[in-house]
């Protein structure tokens, strides 16, 4: 699903179905190159299938916990990269693999804010 924006606070993104519920609240930014290996493997699946909560268009896989970057008004703290992905065994029995170490990572607000749809994305500090 696509949105013209998100608002974001502590609690996660506003709105969410897990927004503020601890340990559930975590919004998981999954960037283009997730899905260009997707295709390089010539498989096919929609955008979306990774469950992400923001996508964007830059690599930010690269970076550690304790990392900080902006999107829009919100600056976010890098948490850690995502593991959980058995579920995509569902899809394709070699996407798991593929995708170790590429699925994205999971971030979270320290400041509130608002993304716009095609918001600029800055990384502040690396870890």
């Amino acid at each position: 699903m696509s949105v013209d924006y998100i608002e974001c606070d502590p609690g996660g993104i506003v709105d969410d179905m897990n927004y503020e519920e601890e340990g559930k609240n975590m919004i998981l930014l999954v960037s283009q190159k997730s899905y260009d290996i997707i295709e390089k493997a010539d498989l096919v699946l929609e955008k979306g299938v990774l469950m992400e909560n923001i996508f964007v268009d830059v690599d930010l896989d690269y970076l550690k916990p304790g990392s900080l970057i902006e999107i829009g008004e919100v600056i976010f703290e890098v948490t850690g990269p995502c593991m959980a992905f058995n579920y995509l065994y569902g899809f394709a029995l070699e996407l798991p693999e593929l995708l170790q170490n590429n699925r994205g990572i999971f971030i979270k607000p320290v400041e509130d804010g608002r993304i716009l749809l095609n918001d600029k994305v800055e990384v502040l500090k690396e870890a």
